[in-house]
């Protein structure tokens, strides 16, 4: 069994950090050997949480956005945690007839690549979390060398 992962890293909140944020989080995914599929989804989840972070979060001048990883018996999870008021929420769907609005878009498609996702409200802000049931490269090697 793999030892437990954790890593965090601290954006300023400001708009140029969504790209480094992505890219890391595509680094830590081929770092810690998770499959293509988890890799996609976990930078895409972490672009939009940040985003959502960067944007939307008031808080105020100078502060930062936490990107928390953590992988443990075969459940990767990620948590983007601001100082920011306010709880984000998804937004009912659109009707047919309608296009779906500009915002709410994001957590859409944090809900739709995650397995779940949710928000945690603290004393100071808050964190909106992602989890996944993953399968890394390394344990299906080693599930492999058992089996012989």
């Amino acid at each position: 069994m793999a030892a437990p992962r954790s890593l965090q890293v601290r954006y300023r909140r400001y708009r140029p950090a969504v790209p480094v944020a992505r890219a890391k989080a595509r680094a830590v995914a081929d770092e810690w050997y998770l499959s293509q599929h988890i890799a996609d989804s976990l930078e895409w989840v972490v672009a939009e949480l940040v985003t959502n972070a960067v944007i939307h979060g008031r808080a105020t001048r100078g502060s930062h956005v936490v990107v928390a990883y953590h992988l443990d018996d075969g459940l990767l999870r990620v948590e983007v945690r601001d100082t920011a008021d306010g709880l984000p929420r998804l937004l009912s769907p659109a009707p047919p007839d309608r296009e779906i609005p500009l915002s709410g878009r994001g957590l859409r498609i944090v809900a739709s690549l995650a397995d779940s996702w949710g928000v945690t409200p603290r004393v100071i802000g808050k964190s909106v979390w992602a989890e996944w049931a993953v399968a890394t490269r390394e344990s299906a090697q080693e599930k492999r060398s058992h089996a012989r």
